[in-house]
């Protein structure tokens, strides 16, 4: 049987805890998408474990290094060190074929893609989150576009069925650190300010919560917002403090308690559409997006509220208000069309788990 050895997104998925039936992140079971890869992994003579499952007296000639987001020698050694001591250090060249799913955009993994180039070339095959036209694309190199898998493939019945809706909420966390973190990784990795081009939008959240909190009509969930955010913006304390409700334990629940939510994403980057959309459409929420400029081409947009058709929060305040019962049921049965439709299956954890198994068994 073929081994592959997973370097997961984060140190606490190691020990396999990521395929694990009760790994679950808010309620949304992140985690089911890689615990269908390595049943379906298994199904196809491939034997699928962490990172640290690997040792160099088991290693083999035909051992696969399978990567979420590139790790830098020295971010390995950070993790052996200091955050689990099971974490191996070694080289990619231990590894006869090795694949990178690079999940985080720029804005939170600049230092990686200020050396793209570099980056790719440690690899035989890399694929992206994203459609940004990077300089490699141009150079030929075994590289690809893919969306990020979601959990699941329909709506959770409990949570769409629920019709006690309040009006507008919006969940995330305060990364009050988020722009000194960033700027010190670029210092030390020698880049250049390589996310700018890729507007932030946590700024925009941070703005929109102040406008509807002002008229008492969003409410805040997320971890950190007991301090301030990040300055500029010391200034929305106030304004925030009137919105948050506290930490949120299951997403899927609470935005089953709302009509709409404001589902922006980190940043404006083609193809990055992450969970948050989705996890709206699993709770019959109608989303209010803003990030990926191309979404309309990967989800139709009679399924979401486009903040780019709008001038300003009041505009979207008017539509958001003039919508009818029958409006948003609409938006409803637009969201279960697509979920029915093909344009979805790239969105599919079957269809991430086909797309990987078909790579490694082209190496066998």
């Amino acid at each position: 049987m073929l081994n592959v050895y997973f370097d997961p997104g984060s140190h606490r998925s190691l020990n396999n805890k990521i395929f694990e039936e009760d790994a679950k992140y808010h309620g949304d079971d992140f985690y089911s998408v890689f615990r269908y890869l390595k049943k379906y992994c298994l199904e196809n003579g491939i034997n699928l474990n962490t990172i640290d499952f690997w040792t160099e007296d088991k290693r083999t000639e035909k051992d696969i290094y399978f990567c979420i987001d590139h790790k830098s020698f020295f971010r390995r050694l950070y993790w052996h060190f200091r955050k689990n001591q099971k974490y191996p250090v070694f080289g990619l060249n231990k590894f006869s074929k090795k694949i990178l799913f690079q999940w985080e955009p720029p804005i939170i993994m600049p230092d990686v893609y200020a050396r793209i180039n570099k980056v790719i070339k440690e690899y035989d095959k890399v694929y992206f989150y994203n459609k940004a036209d990077f300089t490699h694309r141009k150079k030929n190199l075994e590289c690809q576009d893919i969306l990020m898998p979601q959990s699941y493939n329909e709506p959770i019945q409990e949570y769409w069925d629920n019709t006690n809706r309040k009006f507008l909420v919006i969940l995330g966390t305060n990364k009050s650190a988020w722009p000194f973190k960033k700027i010190l990784a670029q210092i030390f990795s020698g880049s250049r300010f390589i996310y700018l081009g890729y507007k932030e939008l946590f700024s925009e959240r941070i703005r929109v919560i102040d406008f509807f909190s002002k008229k008492n009509e969003i409410d805040l969930y997320g971890s950190g917002w007991n301090r301030p955010p990040f300055f500029p913006y010391w200034g929305y304390k106030n304004s925030i403090k009137k919105a948050w409700r506290g930490p949120v334990d299951n997403r899927l629940k609470k935005l089953s308690e709302y009509n709409f939510s404001i589902v922006f994403e980190n940043s404006i980057f083609p193809g990055w559409v992450t969970e948050r959309i989705f996890d709206s459409f699993y709770s019959g929420n109608i989303p209010v997006y803003l990030g990926a400029p191309n979404i309309k081409d990967l989800i139709p947009d009679n399924c979401f509220i486009d903040m780019r058709n709008f001038k300003n929060f009041e505009e979207l305040r008017k539509f958001l208000k003039s919508l009818s019962d029958s409006d948003i049921k609409n938006y409803r049965k637009n969201i279960l069309n697509f979920f029915k439709s093909e344009k979805f299956r790239p969105f599919t954890k079957e269809y991430f788990a086909e797309t990987f198994v078909k790579d490694v068994k082209s190496w066998k």
